[in-house]
């Protein structure tokens, strides 16, 4: 009886979750520079809680993922969850244990060491030879080097492998890649090779780390990039050698390298009052064109709008839109930059440009005076009598004076109808801006501001042509 009592009790035991298996593994226990590391925590239980985990010994998690995985043998049911963390760590580090909630009651990992590797450049007659060369060795900052990636495979090797090649990432250093890779054979290797261009953001000495060739048999293509998440032990990693560079800065406090030419064009050199003249300033050749800064243009009795420089791989542009009150020109654009092929500095401008502005007159009271006697008076006349004549000749031009304003009056209110009917029938804010422009009333000063930010700014503001009709009333009202 007590046997059957101990039995029992060992039974319940070895069925008790205390007894579900958790473990911590990891896909390598060491590491080349720029390897990932993952860790994954796993258990038996039927209800797992894992651990928060922001960062192992210091290195932040790049990204977690999870399984769950339901078995049933001989009716039971059993569950197995896992969690997996990866990192990207710089030197050796130690896994910690970690603690976590399983079925209710707490179980603990064992901590695991991790050890950096350092690699080993490929020797000549090996399976798999990977180098990196670079054109020269010193450039200036805004220049770019060309740098090969020479990848030997022996002949005597299967081509069926599949080759990722992973490029270092350099502080203040872009590689550019070409396209294509070039093929070709010696007496005892295929090799690959490909091409890029060097760039820097900066000047300084630059240390470049191996490049990194990984051989495996993923469905992937030939001298592409592997899935990230392959099976390590079927990889065979190759290094290359390492590279120093040096960039040097520009002189005279320069910042743009290359070969250019500067173009400034205009759509016309003869424009109506408020009317724009477009202008295109375009530099063109090859270089860092994408740090050029914006020009600032500064012309007197003109507006100038100006759009955001664009470029591409060989021309740099930026547009201008400008309106004069009245003639002006626009002035000569000067460009300094250091030059590729003189390696000294060099400055380059465009022309300047003469443009013509036809003004518009505004309305205008315009009476001649004249301290002459009329046609036909005689000057001999006595002294007695010439006093008669200045009062007779001073009663005509009275007469004239007040006809002239009379008819001044008349044309002017005619004048206004028609203006008025114009601005009812204006068709836009272009349109009434010509029409308001020549005008000079006070009253309409701040209309004009704002169709003029409508027409080069493309504003969005409300003009109501019945506050423009009632301005010039009242301007003629007062005058």
């Amino acid at each position: 009886m007590i046997m059957y009592k101990i039995l029992g009790n060992l039974c319940l035991l070895i069925s008790a979750p205390i007894f579900a298996l958790t473990t911590a593994s990891v896909n390598q226990t060491w590491f080349y520079p720029g390897d990932q590391v993952v860790l994954t925590l796993s258990s038996d239980g039927n209800k797992v809680s894992f651990p928060s985990i922001g960062n192992i010994d210091g290195n932040n998690i790049l990204y977690t993922s999870n399984s769950q995985k339901i078995s049933i043998v001989n009716n039971k049911q059993s569950r197995h969850s896992s969690q997996s963390y990866v990192i990207q760590p710089s030197k050796s580090f130690s896994i910690p244990a970690y603690t976590l909630i399983v079925d209710g009651g707490k179980q603990t990992t064992q901590p695991i060491e991790i050890n950096l590797k350092n690699p080993e450049q490929a020797k000549p007659g090996d399976d798999y030879i990977l180098q990196i060369e670079a054109d020269k060795p010193t450039f200036f900052l805004g220049d770019e080097i060309n740098l090969k990636v020479i990848f030997k495979v022996k002949k005597s090797i299967s081509s069926s492998n599949q080759v990722g090649i992973t490029m270092p990432e350099v502080k203040d250093l872009l590689f550019i890649k070409n396209n294509k890779s070039i093929q070709s054979t010696d007496e005892n290797y295929n090799i690959h090779t490909l091409n890029y261009r060097l760039r820097a953001d900066n000047f300084g000495t630059f240390n470049i780390p191996s490049v990194v060739a990984s051989i495996g048999n993923q469905n992937t293509n030939t001298f592409g990039n592997f899935p990230a998440r392959g099976k390590t032990s079927q990889i065979k990693k190759i290094h290359s050698n390492t590279l120093t560079i040096t960039v040097n800065p520009l002189p005279d406090a320069l910042r743009i390298f290359g070969d250019f030419k500067i173009k400034a064009s205009i759509d016309k050199t003869q424009v109506k009052q408020g009317d724009a003249v477009n202008l295109t300033l375009i530099i063109s050749g090859n270089g860092n064109l994408g740090d050029i800064e914006k020009f600032k243009l500064d012309i007197d009795s003109a507006t100038v709008y100006s759009d955001d420089a664009t470029f591409t791989y060989n021309q740099w542009q930026q547009k201008f839109a400008i309106v004069g009150g009245k003639s002006f020109a626009i002035p000569s654009l000067k460009f300094d930059y250091f030059d590729k092929i003189t390696q000294s500095k060099k400055s380059i401008a465009t022309k300047p440009i003469d443009i013509q502005i036809e003004v518009k007159e505004p309305i205008q009271n315009l009476l001649n005076k004249t301290g002459k006697l009329l046609p036909g008076t005689d000057s001999n006349l006595p002294t007695s009598n010439l006093k008669y004549y200045y009062l007779l000749l001073g009663i005509i031009i009275g007469i004239i004076v007040s006809a002239l304003v009379i008819a001044l009056k008349n044309i002017k209110s005619k004048t206004d109808k028609s203006l008025i009917n114009q601005i009812k029938l204006a068709r836009g804010d272009k349109a009434l801006f010509d029409l308001l422009l020549p005008l000079n009333i006070a009253g309409l000063s701040a209309m004009l501001e704002q169709l003029e930010a409508n027409i080069y700014k493309n504003a969005q503001h409300k003009i109501r042509k019945k506050d423009i009709i009632n301005a010039i009333k009242f301007e003629h009202k007062i005058n």
